[in-house]
């Protein structure tokens, strides 16, 4: 039998939200790590720092890799550019000493500008996002502003970049897209709020011409990146319950476009794949998840709330596999790195697990919260820690 620790409420008080937990006296359980069988060795090929980080806010604030550059952001208004090979700095910029302070009415000069959106990129352009309502455009191979617009809404996910627009998705149900070369507002989109929602959002995503993104009240929406209008919307959860939190029902992970279908979770809700032409819903299955979906191989790896990896046929939604020894450590959404799925965990733990057989078969312990799930390019996982810590990580 796995050993189960307790841990108290109050070092639960700054991490996301999961279920009901944070708002009872119920004390929290995590599964101690177990023994395994070794088949590799991750190790760190240099590391780096970025800022303060994000301290104990929420946040998916993740780096983003520009040519033979990865660039990361802390919450507090700085970015640096560092050499993906070597981790020395190229440039760092204080957004708080170059941005128009008089724009935005939210936050003045040595306020922290709480960047939580992003960092995203294209075309040698970094664009992030702020819980001020800021939207910053920056050319990445020098960390100048290219333009900064205010949005007046909090943007806590990735900028979606494509067919001239930057789309962002506002905390409380908005849509907004700019226009790529200058930051101006072209349209917004306002949906339904309910009255409590987990705190984060859908990342949108552009593709041929339509805007795909999550919604706090169950749904997958489309919207014609033109005008805004909506093309259609598929439902994945329904809200039930007699109280509020049990009828939370937030998609908040980014859609996922692979063949004909559009796949994406809900947290009290399904994972579905949806005929991303109709948004009809092809099959469903109960999953509760509000992370990141991974397609990859003709599969779909999922993070669920209770912080099970679980692996499924994405052509019917079976299930092929379930990894269940993370209970309780906040398991980042998963990322591909050959053939492994890693996820990191709130203790400092990146888990290395085998792609077919869902068993872990590696470890590496980085010393700090993994609060965001890694980014891999090539040979290299690169992992942003809660302290600001930015490390490389290969096999």
């Amino acid at each position: 039998m796995k050993q189960v620790k307790t841990l108290g409420l109050a070092a639960l008080a700054t991490l996301f939200v999961s279920g009901c937990s944070l708002f009872s006296t119920e004390e929290i359980t995590y599964k101690e790590l177990q023994p395994f069988d070794a088949q590799i060795n991750p190790r760190v090929v240099w590391d780096s720092s970025v800022g303060d980080g994000i301290d104990n806010y929420f946040s998916h604030l993740n780096p983003v890799v520009v040519g033979d550059s990865i660039i990361a952001a802390d919450r507090r208004g700085v970015v640096e550019a560092f050499n993906r090979e070597t981790g020395d700095s190229l440039w760092r910029i204080d957004l708080r000493n170059v941005l128009d302070l008089e724009k935005s009415s939210w936050w003045s000069a040595g306020e922290p500008m709480r960047i939580a959106g992003g960092l995203s990129a294209l075309n040698g352009v970094v664009y992030l996002g702020s819980e001020n309502g800021d939207v910053v455009a920056m050319n990445a191979a020098d960390g100048s502003v290219k333009w900064h617009q205010v949005v007046r809404s909090e943007i806590m996910s990735d900028p979606a970049i494509g067919g001239g627009f930057v789309v962002v998705k506002g905390s409380t149900g908005e849509v907004i897209a700019l226009n790529e070369e200058t930051g101006e507002e072209l349209w917004k989109h306002t949906s339904e709020t309910p009255p409590l929602s987990l705190r984060g959002t859908s990342s949108p995503v552009y593709e041929q011409g339509g805007i795909f993104v999550g919604t706090s009240t169950g749904k997958v929406i489309v919207l014609i990146a033109e005008n805004g209008q909506p093309a259609w919307e598929a439902r994945l959860a329904i809200p039930s319950g007699t109280t509020e939190l049990q009828r939370l029902v937030d998609v908040d992970s980014r859609p996922v476009l692979a063949g004909r279908f559009v796949y994406n979770v809900a947290y009290n809700g399904a994972l579905a794949a949806i005929e991303a032409n109709t948004g009809e819903i092809a099959w469903r299955r109960d999953y509760s998840s509000y992370q990141n979906v991974l397609f990859a191989g003709g599969r779909l790896f999922v993070t669920d709330a209770d912080d099970a990896i679980s692996a499924l046929d994405a052509q019917g939604g079976v299930e092929m596999w379930s990894n269940n020894d993370y209970t309780g450590r906040n398991v980042t959404a998963p990322v591909r790195f050959g053939d492994y799925i890693v996820v990191g965990d709130r203790f400092g733990y990146l888990h290395f697990i085998n792609l077919l057989s869902g068993v872990t078969e590696g470890r590496l312990e980085v010393g700090e919260d993994v609060y965001t799930a890694p980014i891999v390019v090539g040979d290299t996982l690169y992992v942003q820690l809660r302290d600001g810590s930015l490390l490389a990580v290969r096999i």
